[in-house]
């Protein structure tokens, strides 16, 4: 995703002509390669010169490879056919599911590279998660490819996360957790280190995907192991000050309501939908994983599982949230993502459900679709910025950016 849209690296800027080109030829390659010299001048109309040029500082900085090929018995030179170098660049994301952290090692082609699973217990505290964080880097370090440049680790959490100043302030299901800052997790493996809400994360992934989302307003909802939710107006995802939004799993379902919430309420939507919640219900039914919201998709989708008591309790609690998140955010596509959803004859009823209560003005301008595999943005689209970030200063022909 990075590679396909990174010959507009430079808008927004001031940049020269020759820089932009330089991005399209990078982009060419990484979209249609392997390629030649020839076919990129002639696929991005750019100067045979200029596209020559360009390929020379991109083989010299190790981002590109070049390889001579003969085409059957005919005589003459071979082509050199050209292709981006993928683990040029690698980046470690991290992200949190139940209560685990996973830990992959993300090369510039989005190729997972490997991947680390440690257990989090319901006590850990700051020192224990950093501590989390510590081995599991060092877990995966080992599987670096050669002459790869580490970027830097990228963190989606839940809970109220304070991006602006790498802090997590608090999560339901680590109550220990308070104001931990990531500067000493960056100061400790000498690394850059960023954190952000998992559904932001997910959200901005969907909307770098689908240009045709950069001008809709999208509202994206997680349904598994807890609830929550994130909205982007006009391609931006939206937030707070204080890094809570969309915070529809915290919503109360009823003051009086007497079942206790992870996050120390009473009566919030995740105490009727919530996996956490549900899952000793649905335990004797549903046969794996019940922590593993990717092994419990896949489960799911081949299961009859819709008119299950607590998974239709949990599934009318939803209707309604997702309803009311539609009557104030009015947006054009909704996005579910988690186990739930994964089920279509769950995935029906609440589009159904959607169907007969909006208003007649707003019913066939929504549209309603459901991820599948668990968060992608989470595990690669946190990790666009660091790619971004280093690739800009690269394509820059000769490297100045005068």
């Amino acid at each position: 995703m990075v590679l396909t849209t990174v010959g507009s690296i430079h808008d927004g800027e001031r940049y020269r002509l020759k820089d932009r080109e330089k991005a399209l030829v990078f982009q060419e390659l990484a979209t249609n390669g392997p390629c030649s010299r020839k076919s990129i001048a002639e696929r991005t109309g750019i100067r045979p010169t200029t596209v020559s040029r360009a390929v020379k500082e991109l083989i010299e900085d190790r981002f590109v490879t070049s390889t001579a090929t003969v085409e059957g018995e005919r005589p003459g030179r071979p082509e050199v056919m050209l292709r981006i170098e993928s683990n040029r660049l690698v980046a470690v994301s991290m992200y949190v599911q139940a209560r685990e952290l996973r830990t992959a090692l993300i090369n510039l082609g989005e190729q997972t590279i490997c991947e680390h699973v440690a257990p989090l217990s319901p006590h850990t505290d700051n020192t224990g998660f950093l501590k989390a964080c510590s081995d599991s880097f060092r877990s995966v370090l080992p599987c670096v490819p050669p002459r790869s440049e580490m970027l830097g680790i990228a963190l989606s959490l839940v809970g109220t996360v304070a991006a602006g100043n790498n802090t997590w302030i608090s999560a339901a299901r680590w109550r220990n957790i308070r104001a931990l800052d990531f500067g000493l997790l960056s100061r400790r493996l000498e690394l850059p280190v960023t954190i952000n809400r998992m559904q932001d994360a997910e959200l901005q992934y969907l909307v770098q995907k689908n240009p045709a989302y950069h001008d809709k307003n999208v509202l994206f909802l997680h349904w598994g192991f807890g609830i929550g939710a994130s909205y982007a107006h006009g391609g931006v995802v939206m937030g707070s000050t204080i890094g809570r939004f969309c915070e529809i799993g915290h919503t109360r379902l009823s003051i009086e309501h007497g079942k206790a919430c992870q996050c120390g309420a009473v009566g919030c939507l995740e105490t009727e939908a919530a996996l956490w919640a549900i899952r000793q219900e649905i335990a004797d039914h549903i046969k794996g994983s019940l922590t593993d919201e990717r092994e419990l998709g896949r489960t799911m989708s081949t299961m009859d599982i819709a008119d299950h008591p607590a998974i239709d309790r949990a599934t009318r609690h939803v209707m309604l949230a997702l309803l009311n998140l539609h009557q104030v955010f009015y947006p054009d596509v909704i996005v579910i993502a988690g186990p739930f959803t994964e089920n279509q004859a769950v995935f029906q009823r609440l589009c159904a459900f959607l169907r007969s209560e909006l208003p007649d003005y707003a019913r066939d301008q929504v549209e309603v679709l459901a991820v599948t595999g668990g968060f992608h943005g989470s595990v690669r689209g946190s990790v666009y910025r660091f790619f971004r970030s280093r690739l800009k200063g690269t394509l820059t022909l000769n490297g100045s950016p005068n």
